[in-house]
């Protein structure tokens, strides 16, 4: 665990006396706190249009300029369903209602040398309105839709997208 973290001191008492507790803690040997780096929750949307899902491209890093879903961290007190209308809102400058929920699957998230394990929730939305104006946030550099027959699987930033987007498209397909 403290390898995924990179930590050297006790994020409470400071001291250099840290060492594994259990597979996801660890322990100072100082002050006796024990720090968990449990799976944090995220979310992400499949958002479906006339012409096929919406594709942001990342402007920031992790992952800058590979394609993602639109979506990210879930809130403190927030819902899955409030984190991911949030982040579209912010990303697109939309507003979505969901259709279905799609699924969740494990992703690995490094940021600034820390490996952060997401759990990432997936839904199926769409656009609310008759027309839609995406204005795109400093999160996205831009944003594309593709078919569902045409996904850029390789070009994909997050496992979890593949996943989640593979299984979007198999559903589509069966009768």
């Amino acid at each position: 665990m403290i390898a995924f973290t990179r930590f050297v001191y006790c994020p409470r008492c400071g001291k250099k006396a840290i060492e594994v507790h259990q597979k996801n803690a660890m322990r100072c040997t100082a002050c006796g706190y024990v720090y968990f780096h449990n799976t944090c929750a995220a979310v992400a949307g499949i958002v479906e249009t006339a012409g096929g899902v919406i594709l942001t491209v990342r402007a920031r890093e992790p992952m800058a300029g590979t394609y993602d879903l639109p979506g990210g961290f879930i809130d403190y007190n927030e819902s899955a369903e409030d984190a991911l209308r949030r982040e579209i809102d912010e990303e697109l400058g939309i507003d979505v209602a969901m259709t279905s929920y799609l699924g969740s699957f494990p992703n690995r998230y490094v940021y600034r040398d820390v490996v952060y394990f997401t759990n990432d929730i997936f839904f199926v939305c769409r656009p609310v309105g008759e027309s839609i104006t995406i204005t795109g946030g400093d999160e996205v550099r831009h944003w594309e839709v593709f078919p569902a027959a045409a996904l850029p699987f390789d070009k994909l930033g997050f496992a979890s997208n593949r996943k989640a987007l593979d299984r979007y498209r198999r559903l589509r397909a069966s009768p």
